[in-house]
């Protein structure tokens, strides 16, 4: 069984966590035995970074609408007929794909859409709710996002997918303050960094040995960054690659997540495997992938309430305290591949 991936999102030289969650997901195939091919249509004008084992193919570089689509799809159909096509994302160019893949291929190649994030409210647009339906599977890494799109077809759930911790990556409790870790593309109005900042301001007056780290960086660094210069007792470590992002996580004792919405969130899992508690908005995603499980705190006030989030940060446990880690088998690459081997094997691909 060959695949084709078209992916929008995949890392590379200015951002080593940009799509990391979609190449989990292909190396994970990969790993499985699949071979496998990449065309990256991210827009952006860095370098793909390599992926061993996988072709990993640059789109081309064309402006965004219609008039870009003809050499989009030549880029991955100059590839040759896979057995299956498999697109990360939906959007006008991404149904234009599906239309001319079956006029080139005919319906023997199955077509499946998997979804990693999507944030729009209303509505689905003309060009995603076509692509739902040319397709012949769609996934979706959480039941919220599923719940998205079901309207259209049925949709099955393939969570993203990371490694068990390293034993050295594992948190230990101390006696000193808390260390408080927050990750995200710094754009403030996803991610609810600013208020972040100002509550840890008001926190920091009357709990002067916790700490503040943010990891991340993006469109919004101009205005995050003096925020974070101003902030007592907190620091800045920019971008990290994911090995060094998933160390830095069991240095911490707890992991604070204030966006307004999140489809999946691997980072909640992430730390809560590496034993950090963990406090978050209900923001979707999180609720229905870590359903009833201890050790997080979801906060009822919104990414804007301040006062709610410093009465929050002034109630989290200890730093001694030890926090039961989870063991999260069904999120393990090899787990993640088969469920979607199940999927392209439903659809009728052969291999």
């Amino acid at each position: 069984m060959t695949l084709t991936h078209v992916v929008r999102m995949w890392p590379d030289e200015g951002d080593p966590q940009f799509g990391s969650f979609i190449r989990g997901h292909i190396a994970a195939l990969r790993d499985a035995g699949l071979p496998q091919r990449v065309v990256v249509w991210s827009g952006r004008s860095q370098r793909p970074l390599p992926l061993e084992g996988v072709a990993v193919h640059a789109g081309p570089s064309v402006a965004s609408g219609p008039k870009g689509w003809n050499a989009k799809i030549q880029s991955v159909h100059q590839l040759g007929r896979p057995d299956v096509l498999h697109i990360h994302g939906s959007g006008g160019d991404s149904a234009y794909l599906l239309v001319r893949s079956v006029l080139n291929w005919g319906q023997r190649v199955p077509r499946v859409v998997s979804e990693h994030q999507y944030y729009g409210s209303g509505p689905l647009p003309t060009g995603v709710a076509w692509t739902h339906r040319l397709a012949n599977a769609r996934t979706a890494v959480s039941p919220f996002l599923a719940d998205r799109f079901a309207r259209i077809a049925p949709v099955d759930v393939v969570p993203n997918c990371w490694a068990a911790p390293r034993p050295e990556q594992l948190r230990q409790p101390h006696s000193g303050g808390r260390r408080v870790l927050h990750i995200g593309d710094w754009v403030d109005a996803t991610k609810g960094i600013s208020p972040l900042l100002a509550a840890w301001k008001q926190h920091a007056v009357e709990n002067p040995n916790d700490r503040l780290t943010l990891v991340g960086d993006g469109a919004d660094r101009p205005l995050l960054e003096v925020l974070v210069r101003e902030t007592p007792n907190c620091r800045w470590l920019g971008r990290l690659d994911p090995d060094d992002l998933e160390s830095e996580m069991g240095r911490h004792d707890m992991l604070v997540v204030n966006s307004p919405r999140e489809t999946f969130s691997m980072v909640i899992g992430q730390a809560r495997e590496r034993g950090l508690h963990v406090l978050s908005t209900r923001c979707g995603g999180p609720e229905s992938v870590y359903p009833l499980m201890g050790g997080i705190t979801y906060r009822d006030g919104s990414t804007q309430d301040v006062a709610d989030l410093v009465g929050h940060l002034n109630r989290l446990p200890p730093a001694r305290d030890a926090f039961q880690p989870w063991e999260l088998d069904e999120f393990r690459p090899e787990a993640v591949a088969q469920r979607f081997l199940a999927t392209y094997r439903r659809v009728g691909a052969k291999g």
